[in-house]
């Protein structure tokens, strides 16, 4: 199995800046990046720093429904895959995060997702995200 390049979460009725907050006290550095022409109103791009190692932190309220998403591109953050950072917010903000089940690649299924709670328990979900 290959690392992840990136991570990527989906956490339910968390709001951007708490996110950030959340993020700015895990990361060594997290700095607003200019809004791009074209970029979605509902997005704001951060530049984060950990142990030495710089990226793009992407952050976007209500992507699907109550949902955020937090972007991270990277593998070196304080989490190396979906699923760490997704337990980490999880147990942070006591909310439900979902990651894809697959690594984006042709044959997987677009709806097929893991839900992860709180309490740790991981479950696998069918997420239909498109209208």
């Amino acid at each position: 199995m290959t690392e992840a390049s990136d991570v990527e979460i989906y956490i339910t009725g968390v709001k951007g800046p708490a996110l950030v907050e959340w993020l700015s006290s895990e990361l060594d550095l997290l700095e607003p990046m200019p809004r791009q022409p074209g970029m979605m109103k509902n997005a704001s791009c951060y530049k984060g720093t950990y142990k030495g190692e710089s990226f793009t932190v992407m952050v976007l309220e209500k992507v699907i429904g109550s949902f955020t998403s937090l972007w991270i591109d990277s593998n070196q953050s304080p989490w190396p895959d979906d699923r760490s950072c997704a337990r980490a917010a999880s147990a942070y903000f006591q909310k439900e995060v979902r990651i894809a089940a697959g690594a984006w690649q042709e044959k997987d299924d677009p709806d097929a997702w893991i839900s992860v709670a709180p309490d740790g328990s991981e479950n696998a979900i069918q997420w239909q995200t498109s209208s």
